[in-house]
């Protein structure tokens, strides 16, 4: 799991000389909070509840939080939850967030991800790896469609308090 991805010249479709996957530390907190600013653009995070949920993710056996950086700049982030699951009867993957920096989009770097995190999910023995997006995000479900997964069902939410 703590494997380094690293991608050389074979950059030229992720326009950077170099591309280096790792997981997140607790200092990668700013980067990590705007690249999900990002992704949720019409949601307002709180900073301070976004750190504490940030920070306490490091705790949780399961989660991992793997980075896209080029240099020293974080560029991308997949989130992976892996838990016990009884229709998978066994490990179940879910990716809970995907995002590239709107300045990398389109350039091979959410592929590089997408097949890190499914690595690490095979070597977990997961039969699935899952997500969910939102009905809006039509080049993403494109983006993911192509890469394999299927549409299987609905995702559905309760609010239970206010954020």
């Amino acid at each position: 799991m703590d494997k380094i991805l690293h991608h050389q010249t074979m950059s030229k479709k992720a326009n950077a000389d170099s591309i280096l996957i790792r997981n997140s530390t607790p200092e990668d907190l700013d980067e990590v909070f705007s690249l999900l600013q990002q992704l949720w653009p019409n949601r307002q995070l709180n900073k301070e509840l976004f750190g504490k949920a940030f920070l306490n993710s490091f705790d949780i056996e399961g989660h991992i939080i793997r980075l896209a950086c080029s240099g020293n700049e974080v560029i991308g982030l997949c989130a992976l939850s892996l838990r016990n699951n009884l229709y998978a009867q066994g490990t179940l993957a879910n990716i809970d967030e995907l995002v590239i920096d709107e300045k990398y989009r389109g350039k091979g770097i959410g592929k590089l991800m997408l097949d890190d995190v499914t690595s690490i999910a095979r070597d977990k023995n997961c039969p699935f790896l899952e997500l969910e997006s939102a009905f809006h995000r039509e080049d993403a479900h494109r983006f993911y469609e192509k890469e394999g997964f299927e549409k299987t069902g609905y995702f559905l939410s309760k609010k239970l308090k206010q954020q």
